[in-house]
């Protein structure tokens, strides 16, 4: 018959198994708190540079609303004056040189949409556009292609208005030579602009109708993309309060 061990040897055995345990729960348990800690040190990592870009696009969204207010305005001022153009037709007989004249007296110059998209694209190219929350996100880049389609837009009634322009430039060289004529009696006899006034008028109504309906739509977007970025700035600010 075989000895059982001594009840010394078996306590002992008793005692290591014990210990191992123990050393193993400690182990784990050290580990998941590593874990843990790692967790939550990318996590503060994360929220800390989600938060840098919600600032950085705080700033993008800013200046475009400062951008759409100043644009809108100037816009405005346009359409009003081109409007008491239009109305002086119905106050008093106009002579041609009279029109002629007020329709060089209206701003004909263009002005080009520009939007901050450093930021928005800095994210879309990152990868780093799935860290912002899911509704801003998805009105930035709602924005963005409202933003990029009213440029083409503007563009393309903009390239109208200044194939017009180029016919006028034909017809007149310059608007600043009607200046320099005036000191030049026998080079004004021979260039004999006065003949072209009726195809100048005609041209100049033509890219000013062309101005006209760029601006009053531009000005439309211009107010609908000022409320969104309200919107989103509002949204931005709230994530920022979190």
């Amino acid at each position: 018959m075989g000895k059982n061990p001594p009840a010394g040897r078996a306590g002992k055995t008793r005692k290591y198994f014990k210990y191992a345990i123990g050393e193993i729960i400690l182990v784990v348990i050290g580990i998941l708190i590593a874990l843990q800690i790692n967790n939550w040190s990318e996590s503060q990592k994360l929220d800390t540079k989600r938060k840098d870009y919600y600032n950085q696009l705080l700033e993008d969204l800013n200046k475009d609303v400062e951008f759409t207010e100043t644009i809108i305005e100037k816009f405005k001022i346009d359409r009003e004056e081109y409007a008491a153009y239009s109305k002086s037709y119905f106050i008093s007989e106009l002579t041609p040189t009279q029109v002629y004249d007020k329709l060089l007296d209206l701003n004909n110059s263009s002005t080009a949409l520009t939007f901050n998209s450093s930021t928005i694209e800095s994210l879309q190219n990152s990868g780093d556009i799935g860290i912002i929350s899911p509704t801003i996100r998805n009105k930035l880049i709602d924005l963005r292609r409202y933003q990029d389609l009213s440029i083409k837009r503007a563009d393309y009634i903009d390239k109208g208005k200044n194939e017009v322009l180029q016919n006028v430039s034909l017809l007149l060289g310059s608007y600043p030579l009607q200046d320099r004529l005036l000191s030049q009696p026998k080079l004004k006899e021979f260039l004999n602009i006065d003949e072209n006034l009726k195809e100048l008028i005609l041209a100049l109504e033509g890219s000013h109708r062309w101005k006209d309906l760029s601006e009053k739509e531009t000005i439309s977007r211009l107010n609908v993309m000022k409320m969104e970025i309200e919107t989103i700035v509002a949204l931005i600010n709230k994530e920022l309060k979190k």
